[in-house]
């Protein structure tokens, strides 16, 4: 066996060493793609009825959430409206 048989030996070597170095990437990409793929079934089916739950939490907050601030905000309006007329009663007018 001369020298170009060797060659040519060694570059089939490295060729099967690099092939077995690249498999597990190709294998994990492979499925990481068909996982992806599941997940993108799955959010279709299930994201419209996630944000139909979403939208009656948040009216139901906002419903909540008026309800409990109205009396508050009655309370500061007519403290306001208090304040306004014993402003105006009270001050002195400056003369011009």
């Amino acid at each position: 066996m001369d020298l170009a048989v060797w060659r040519d030996i060694s570059l089939l070597w490295l060729i099967f060493l690099t092939l077995v170095a690249i498999l597990p990437f190709g294998i994990l990409f492979y499925y990481a793609t068909k996982g992806l793929r599941r997940l993108r079934q799955l959010a279709l089916f299930y994201l419209p009825i996630a944000r139909t739950k979403v939208r009656e939490v948040a009216a139901k907050t906002e419903e909540i959430s008026l309800r409990i601030t109205s009396p508050v905000i009655g309370v500061e309006a007519k403290v306001a409206q208090a304040r306004g007329l014993r402003n105006a009663i009270f001050t002195r007018r400056k003369q011009a």
